[in-house]
């Protein structure tokens, strides 16, 4: 087997090739483009192949229409890597989906969480997997290409799909021997999902953005102006009589906190002291307690110019000369638990636009049509529930009890509903409900808390974690160790839809690293983030799971009926579409049905609820 490179650039030869690959069941599928940007690039090659016999197709000479049955075919496995783009190409420029996709990229990511952050390329994948070279350098010969191609570019094109079923073979083999079949099909099924929301993309109100921005701004003004009256008597005043120091200068701002006195609250062997503040983290902020009104004014400015900064101009920046839309890239992929990130080449992340309304509201529906936004409820805590079969929990999401409510009135001793009797007490026992899936322990607990503007101290802290774990929900904190354990002693955990963490467990013999061995406070360190990581994992992994299939089968859903929605955005366990206000009203129903039974899926003890609003713009 070799190079059989056949070249396509006749009408008559699309329409001749279909018979042979409607004929087999995998296909490996890549395209060679002007550019990396689906909304004014278009495809140059096509290339479908195996091992026997590679096509290439110029897709400049002819249309791939007649191959349509080919791409949309369900029972045809065409095999991509980083499928994705080729997806959001061939739909964009072409006008067809292409269905059952086998991703050897997502794949790669599948076998390999944790064990490492790069090497997922083509190039390196077909190295590592089958020893085989490719030179990717011919891939930049494309970009604005004109003219004939060569035959070093053909026969690069052709390369490009030749490996693919034997790589997809080895890459199977190995998930088929650790049960990751299941993920991987899970990532495969979600791909044209993820591919969409970036080729819909979001619609944003410039005018209220700038008075999002503005208003920020100003009040990060006003913040500076109070900070004034604490700082100038330390730094005195510039030449028009503002305090002489920077307020967004860690380094200034360190040395003027330092001469004030402030101290820091710290653990050492078993004991609370009080040092010098080291540094202006937002973690270190966050331990000061009450009584540095320059702390607490500092932490509200940087919030302010955070958003300034962060959420500012990049985003009308980002609006696409074309659609008039942001279209923002996602890592489907992006963490080892399986939730999604910020794709590198983003210019935004649209996954941490700040929950504050003023913020989401400014991102709207067309005229005529509507937004839906909507999220599982409580998701985490009741896969908890539902991964470690504790008693109390399972039976307070069996009754349809508000479990952040429960748990502030066990806690404290009074009454706490959601909107009225002592509602502002949820808030201290929501941070402890999802800070124990977290790992935290009670010293970072106690600094979350007052964080919030709760005023709580180290001992009462202790008592409420201690009366959490020990009384409240013992099986289920006992499950979280245990798995956070196993992780220490198998260097891995599986979720129970078996999609898999690997760490890399530190050596204490490594002295350049840990000079104390065991004791060495940064493999202490070390070894308990991989138990808080191990726990998390069997939680947020299956919250990343349901919500992908969520996604799957509500774009197979708009697919198969026709009803003029899209998806738009995707935020964790909360999916955000836009519909036809025509349509809305039904389809909104059957989209909170369709999530419910994602998740049930995957849940069989507990009951799991969606919540959601359906308005001209984004919202929750």
């Amino acid at each position: 087997m070799g190079l059989f490179v056949k070249y396509i650039d006749q009408q008559y030869q699309v329409e001749s090739i279909l018979p042979d690959l409607v004929q087999r069941q995998q296909w490996g599928v890549d395209t060679e483009t002007t550019g990396l940007d689906p909304l004014t690039e278009s495809v140059l090659l096509l290339q479908i192949g195996n091992e026997d016999i590679q096509y290439v197709i110029d897709t400049r000479k002819v249309s791939i229409e007649p191959l349509r049955p080919f791409f949309e075919s369900l029972a045809i496995d065409k095999i991509m890597h980083n499928g994705k783009f080729d997806y959001k190409m061939i739909k964009a420029d072409k006008g067809i989906e292409v269905e059952a996709i086998k991703d050897t990229f997502l794949a790669e990511k599948t076998l390999c969480s944790g064990k490492k952050r790069s090497g997922f390329g083509l190039a390196d994948v077909l190295q590592s997997r089958l020893d085989i070279e490719m030179d990717k350098d011919a891939q930049k010969s494309f970009i604005k290409h004109v003219g004939e191609f060569t035959r070093e570019q053909l026969e690069y094109a052709a390369l490009d799909v030749m490996h693919m079923g034997e790589l997809v073979r080895a890459q199977e083999d190995e998930m088929r021997e650790f049960n990751l079949l299941n993920t991987w099909k899970i990532e495969n099924r979600a791909l044209q999902a993820f591919g969409d929301m970036e080729l819909n993309g979001l619609k944003l109100d410039v005018r209220k953005w700038e008075d999002n921005i503005a208003n920020n701004q100003k009040a990060a003004e006003g913040i500076a102006m109070q900070m004034g009256k604490y700082a100038i008597p330390y730094v005195g005043t510039d030449l028009f009589g503002n305090a002489n120091v920077n307020y967004g200068s860690p380094a200034q701002m360190l040395s003027l906190l330092q001469r004030m006195d402030v101290s820091v609250p710290v653990w050492e062997e078993g004991k609370e002291i009080e040092i010098m503040i080291p540094d202006t983290s937002d973690k270190t902020l966050k331990k000061i307690r009450d009584g540095y009104p320059l702390v607490d004014l500092l932490k509200k400015h940087r919030s302010f110019l955070i958003r300034v900064n962060t959420f500012g101009h990049t985003f009308i920046e980002a609006i696409h000369p074309v659609t008039g839309r942001i279209h923002p890239l996602f890592n489907q992929y992006g963490t080892e638990t399986g939730r999604p990130a910020k794709a590198g080449d983003s210019p935004i992340n649209p996954l941490n636009i700040p929950r504050d309304k003023v913020f989401r509201n400014a991102f709207i529906a067309d005229p005529g049509w509507v937004v839906e936004t909507d999220d599982y409820s409580a998701c985490e805590l009741r896969i908890w529930a539902e991964v470690s079969e504790d008693p109390a929990l399972l039976e307070a999401f069996q009754q349809g009890i508000d479990v952040h409510c429960m748990v502030a009135s066990r806690m404290y001793g009074v009454e706490v509903t959601k909107h009225n009797e002592n509602k502002a007490l949820r808030t201290p026992a929501k941070s402890l409900n999802f800070g124990i899936i977290y790992g935290m322990g009670p010293n970072t607990l106690c600094e979350d808390i007052r964080g919030m503007g709760f005023p709580i101290t180290i001992k009462e802290t202790r008592q409420l974690y201690r009366k959490y774990t020990q009384d409240l929900f013992p099986v289920g904190v006992d499950y979280l160790r245990g798995m956070g354990k196993q992780a220490v002693r198998d260097g891995y955990i599986a979720s129970k839809t078996g999609r898999r963490r690997y760490f890399i467990i530190p050596n204490p013999s490594d002295e350049n690293h840990y000079p104390r061995g065991v004791r060495d406070p940064k493999y202490l360190g070390r070894m308990g983030g991989i138990e808080r990581e191990g726990g998390n994992h069997v939680i947020q992994s299956v919250n990343a799971d349901m919500t992908k299939h969520a996604m799957y089968l509500l774009r197979r859903y708009i697919k198969q009926t026709g009803v003029r929605s899209k998806l738009i955005n995707q935020v964790y366990d909360e999916i955000v579409t836009t519909t036809h206000e025509d349509d809305s009203k039904a389809f909104h129903e059957k989209k909170q049905e369709i999530m419910k039974y994602a998740a049930e899926t995957f849940l069989e003890k507990v009951p799991m609820e969606v919540e959601g609003e359906t308005l001209p713009y984004w919202t929750k």
